[in-house]
């Protein structure tokens, strides 16, 4: 075997392991920065910030750039993650009321309910991405996220198939150790790449 081709075949080895040993530090960090519940949107927009860096290709210390992310993202993502904390509470809610009271909540009250929690998952894919990348205050980053949800819906479907993913593969206990360690991160590096061209086209309109 050439030698070109086996120092081709350890380049691979050591990108991939590479990338992984990032998506795993970067999964423990947005666990270990969301736990306090109401950081869950800084948690989550330094966790694109990183993703993003990555995907661009861009230099740049994993664990120093998401806590100065979480710093200065801290009060306007959180801001931007209460009305979610709220739907999403109140869709758990509804769904164990289903599940243990079958009857109780009726079709007319469910089916708004559903619908209204779906489009909030929807907007939810693009809001901390959005405050990750761009500046804008909270008016700006939801309206942004509400058009690129409408106007890219198609790659609006992926993200979200992506991002609940990981929901479905937590109730078996055996695949518990691969959430806790790429549960987060593999989906969102996923969405990052789905979503990155979007970011470069907004880029160019900047320039």
């Amino acid at each position: 075997m050439p030698i070109s081709r086996l120092q081709g075949e350890d380049n691979v080895i050591i990108r991939v392991s590479t990338r992984i040993t990032q998506l795993v530090l970067i999964n423990l960090l947005t666990i270990l920065c969301c736990l306090p519940v109401i950081t869950i949107g800084a948690a989550l927009t330094s966790m694109h910030d990183v993703l993003q860096m990555i995907v661009r290709k861009e230099d740049g210390y994993i664990t120093r750039r998401y806590f100065s992310s979480f710093r200065k993202n801290m009060k306007q993502a959180t801001l931007l993650w209460v009305p979610f904390l709220f739907i999403f509470s109140g869709c758990v809610a509804d769904v164990i009321i289903i599940f243990s009271a079958p009857g109780l909540i009726p079709n007319y009250i469910m089916i708004p309910a559903g619908v209204a929690g779906l489009f909030a998952l929807f907007v939810f894919q693009w809001v901390f991405p959005l405050q990750a990348r761009f500046e804008g205050n909270f008016g700006v980053v939801m309206k942004m996220s509400f058009l690129l949800a409408v106007a890219r819906f198609p790659r609006t479907i992926l993200m979200a198939l992506v991002c609940v993913l990981p929901v479905f593969a937590v109730r078996s206990l055996l695949t518990l150790p691969f959430v806790l360690l790429f549960g987060i991160s593999v989906p969102a590096f996923i969405g990052a790449k789905i979503y990155h061209p979007v970011f470069r086209q907004l880029e160019q309109v900047d320039e």
